[in-house]
């Protein structure tokens, strides 16, 4: 699979998981969910798409990581995988949308104190940073 290919994977997982999906090039990572509307809140996530081959430079990793209390945003690191039968050979696939189901996506979240996910006895959720509301004239 190409970077391409597996960005539209992971995009296609998360929007079946009812996250809006946006680009997350001016975050510094490939893709950004919302929890509802861009225009009422803030995105809580940043994905990075890993490798095909699973491999993270820890240059990159440590970017990343380092980017996000700043941005007030969980890292979410997403693995395209092929899903095979226990013989070894490649699930059959019927149609176009079938095809997307050929692959798992593995998550790892990488939360700060500074994140949604809080250690905090405050609960936050996720899409709780609403923007403010401008007042209309």
């Amino acid at each position: 699979l190409t970077h391409e290919e597996r960005i539209a994977i992971v995009r296609n997982h998360f929007q079946k998981k009812g996250y809006r999906v946006h680009s997350g090039l001016q975050f510094g990572c490939e893709l950004v969910l919302y929890a509802d509307s861009p225009g009422k809140v803030h995105s809580d996530f940043c994905v990075h798409v890993v490798d095909s081959d699973g491999r993270l430079d820890w240059r990159s990793l440590q970017t990343l990581v380092r980017s996000m209390p700043d941005l007030r945003k969980t890292l979410i690191m997403a693995h395209v995988r092929e899903v095979v039968t226990r013989d070894g050979r490649d699930v059959d696939c019927v149609n176009a949308d079938a095809q997307l189901r050929r692959y798992e996506v593995d998550e790892l979240a990488i939360a700060t104190e500074h994140a949604p996910f809080r250690h905090k006895n405050i609960s936050k959720g996720v899409g709780t940073q609403v923007k403010p509301q401008r007042k209309k004239c």
